[in-house]
């Protein structure tokens, strides 16, 4: 009767080392599968990643291009400016405004005016 107890208790212990196994396998098999995917959407998000900061580059390489030329056009455009005197300009401006003036108040016939 005692190698019968025995048998069923090795066989319990059996059973139980067994089924741990097969519990072990299947859960490491479960996150196996889940860290593929994991890694997959990583991987993809990781090439999107890449390819926007190759993007960035790529405008901040064209925008100091374009910076530059900007620069070169307004030190001209200054240039330019500086190159005239503004007092004489406002004066001119003046000048042919009261010149203008006085063109339309010579053209204003005498019988038309306001009373």
């Amino acid at each position: 009767m005692l190698k019968i107890y025995m048998l069923i208790v090795v066989v319990g212990l059996v059973g139980g080392v067994v089924y741990a196994g097969y519990y072990y396998y299947k859960d490491t098999q479960s996150r196996i599968q889940t860290l593929t995917e994991n890694n997959a959407k990583l991987e993809t998000a990781k090439a999107i990643q890449d390819q926007t900061i190759e993007t960035l580059i790529a405008d901040r390489e064209k925008f100091d291009k374009l910076n530059k030329e900007l620069q070169v056009k307004l030190e001209k455009a200054n240039g330019l400016i500086s190159s005239y005197d503004i007092d004489d300009l406002r004066k001119k401006k003046e000048e042919i405004e009261e010149e203008e003036l006085e063109e339309f108040i010579r053209n204003i016939e005498p019988d038309k005016t306001i009373h």
